[in-house]
């Protein structure tokens, strides 16, 4: 693992980080074609810096951090616009905020307590940020003149898959506090 601050996927990461309140001015303004673009664009970056940092050789402490961070502030403005004009129903960011929220307590609570704090997701949470993507840019797409009647299925169908896999990520995570917290309880 590298100590590089300066790396191609750390670089893409920062885009995505960019991109996302960038998405969120274009889309709260109307303008949702490059809106569109611009999600997509972000969204395409969290599949390129994690090839780029296999192929590359270029994993990395910060990386690994600023990673998931880029990825729930992009989700969450996407899924909090969404669900503001009623384009997505309000308990898919609620299930995706308060899942990263009990996250970054758990890991509070562990840090603080000296236990291991995980920074690598699961497959599953890997599962929920590709269909949460999916659903983002299905409900997006409807700016293009596709008809409801023929999305709206498959946005219903994307965002149920996302609300599982956010689910049993959320139960993953819980289970994993649940072990390293159990350490630190024993030896107190």
């Amino acid at each position: 693992m590298t100590e590089r601050l300066v790396t191609v996927p750390n670089a893409l990461t920062g885009l995505r980080l960019l991109l996302a309140p960038v998405f969120l001015w274009l889309y709260v303004t109307g303008d949702t074609r490059r809106a569109l673009v611009v999600f997509a664009v972000a969204a395409a970056t969290d599949l390129l810096d994690g090839l780029a940092a296999r192929l590359l050789d270029q994993r990395s402490r910060v990386g690994a951090m600023l990673d998931p961070i880029a990825d729930k502030l992009l989700s969450g403005c996407a899924l909090l616009a969404l669900a503001a004009q009623g384009r997505l129903p309000y308990w898919l960011p609620v299930l995706d905020l308060t899942r990263d929220a009990a996250q970054f307590a758990g890991a509070v609570y562990l840090r603080r307590h000296h236990q291991t704090v995980p920074v690598a997701p699961t497959r599953i949470g890997k599962y929920s940020t590709f269909a949460l993507a999916v659903t983002v840019l299905l409900a997006l797409s409807e700016d293009f003149g596709a008809p409801a009647e023929t999305l709206g299925p498959w946005i219903a169908a994307a965002g149920l898959s996302a609300g599982l896999c956010l689910a049993v990520s959320w139960v993953q995570y819980f289970v994993y506090f649940l072990r390293s917290a159990r350490g630190q309880w024993a030896e107190g």
